[in-house]
């Protein structure tokens, strides 16, 4: 994630030399830059995911210390650094302790390098980040949850199952899905059940949404979960606000342990909203073309409003079959992104589950494929809550366990006694013959094909012979003087291992063509190959 920094300084040179620096550097960005305490507090209100204020001393007429305590007192977990004209050991310790005085974490000379200044700000940065952590996990009881947005690259490529689904791996009793796709989401149709409230309800109390409003507008739904849907209406998204989907993202961290929002393929404000204050954001999209260049333009404009980095989003490859032929490498050269997932095409059977409503009771390929995004897509939480619940396995765990369970293994075998070890260990000798096989006939067939080669070398160069000394005399009659010299010339092109095999009868000698076979040895005793070619004849001179 990058770190949004505000500047306050009067001074256009320390202005113009941090601002050098954040331009070269990708964990930092200047979100903007006042002259005055006044314009800090105001950007700060605009702009409440600014993690560090960078403060000049020298801001407001030299009262920049003031401003530093004012921005304390205002945003206590924002990490404020003070800009100091000191130089030396000494200097800069005077400084940071008066900056540490009125609540300032760190101090930078005015001349510091990129390298310095950089190293300050990470550690403020990670101060800033662990306070806000620890404020929240004490807010949600103990834990900070974690929220995905995951976006389409266009209409129809998933997005909406796949949110079903991830939710699905999530914890159980602990996750809500929000349907953000304000004007079409469907969400509510997929899970088969009817509502009267909506996640535009919660437009109206912006700014103050509790758990119990969540509780009061979400639906249970089949495995666990709560649903926050859509309006039925799509005329309603228009009540969205950002402010209200900023608020709503705020009480969701709260409220619970993974929340997965599905922000459908459209972009306005509340949904960019929601993708610039998501932990993690997903783009679906499908391996076809028109679905990959609409990813690419996504990224794009996400990019330019600056709503997401490219390299803060994560592709996911939906709808994937052996038969495709846009393969994964030229998605990836496309959009210009990795693949972070890998979903299958579900089949008749996942089109069934989709149809009756059915999708989180129906277990198919895709579930466990899922299963398998939602385990790197709510780490390190997933990790740290398997690792402090000792009540057994989460869904997600259950599902990637059950692709690699055989349908003959019992749960609570004794380790070590696997009934197929013995299996494996048989089939090894099969395995290693086969190998041994398949090497060997590669071989014999680049030897035949070198035993190709040469006949037709050989028949070219017989075939130029006949074409220099001519076949007929001026008789008309065939010249024996010249097909021995062509049966000589052919024996003398051919490498020695094909030299000695052939004889006068695998030399054919004709006005028109010149034709010549050899013998390719092969791996079985008595059997041999043979590989023929002939050239056509170019009267010459």
């Amino acid at each position: 994630m990058v770190t949004k920094v505000l500047l306050a300084t009067p001074a256009h040179e320390v202005r113009d030399h941090l601002g050098h620096i954040f331009a070269e550097s990708d964990g930092f960005e200047l979100a903007a830059a006042v002259s005055d305490g006044a314009g800090v507090l105001t950007a700060l209100d605009r702009q409440p995911d600014i993690e560090i204020v960078v403060v000049d001393e020298a801001a407001d007429d030299g009262h920049g210390h003031a401003v530093a305590r004012s921005v304390g007192l205002a945003t206590p977990l924002t990490g404020i650094v003070m800009v100091v004209d000191a130089h030396g050991p000494a200097e800069m310790s005077r400084a940071m302790g008066a900056a540490m005085e009125v609540g300032a974490r760190s101090v930078i000379a005015r001349n510091a390098g990129l390298e310095e200044v950089l190293t300050r700000l990470e550690a403020v940065a990670s101060w800033s980040a662990m306070a806000r952590a620890s404020i929240a996990a004490e807010r949600n009881g103990g834990r900070s949850g974690q929220v995905v947005a995951i976006a389409g690259a266009k209409g129809g490529v998933g997005t909406s199952v796949l949110s079903l689904l991830l939710a699905r791996a999530g914890r159980t009793n602990d996750t809500l899905l929000v349907d953000l796709d304000l004007g079409a989401g469907d969400l509510t149709a997929y899970t088969g059940v009817r509502t009267r409230r909506s996640v535009v309800d919660l437009a109206a109390v912006e700014g103050e949404v509790t758990g119990r409003m969540l509780r009061e507008t979400t639906y249970e739904v089949p495995g666990g979960l709560r649903l926050l849907p859509a309006p039925a209406e799509g005329e309603r998204a228009e009540a969205m606000t950002p402010a209200a989907v900023r608020s709503i993202v705020s009480a969701l961290r709260f409220e619970s342990g993974l929340a997965v929002i599905d922000v459908g393929a459209h972009l306005d404000e509340p949904r960019a909203t929601a993708l610039e204050f998501a932990d993690r954001v997903l783009l679906v999209t499908t391996p076809d073309l028109p679905s990959l260049r609409a990813a690419r333009r996504s990224l794009a404009q996400w990019d330019r409003l600056a709503v997401r980095r490219p390299a803060t989003v994560e592709l996911v490859l939906n709808r994937r079959t052996p038969r495709d032929e846009v393969t994964p490498a030229l998605v990836e050269r496309i959009v210009e992104r990795p693949i972070a997932f890998t979903v299958p095409d579900g089949g008749t059977a996942f089109a069934g589950a989709v149809n009756t409503a059915t999708l989180l009771e129906t277990p198919t390929p895709v579930h466990t494929a899922v299963a398998e995004v939602g385990v790197a897509a709510i780490q390190p939480q997933a990790a740290a809550a398997r690792e402090g619940t000792p009540d057994g396995p989460t869904e997600v765990e259950s599902l990637v366990a059950g692709t690699g369970r055989r349908a003959g293994r019992r749960p609570g075998r004794r380790k070590g006694a696997d009934p197929e070890a013995g299996q494996a260990t048989a089939e090894l000798p099969v395995v290693i013959l086969m190998v041994l096989m398949v090497v060997l006939l590669c071989v014999q067939g680049i030897g035949w094909a070198s035993g190709l080669l040469a006949a037709r070398a050989a028949a070219q160069e017989g075939a130029r012979t006949v074409g220099v000394l001519g076949y007929y005399d001026a008789l008309g009659q065939p010249r024996d003087d010249v097909v021995d010299q062509v049966r000589d010339d052919v024996r003398e092109q051919l490498p020695g291992p094909y030299r000695a095999a052939v004889g006068d009868s695998d030399i054919e000698v004709s006005p028109q063509e010149v034709s010549v076979r050899v013998t390719v040895s092969t791996i079985l005793p008595g059997v041999d190959l043979s590989a023929s070619s002939s050239a056509a004849v170019y009267r010459e001179g």
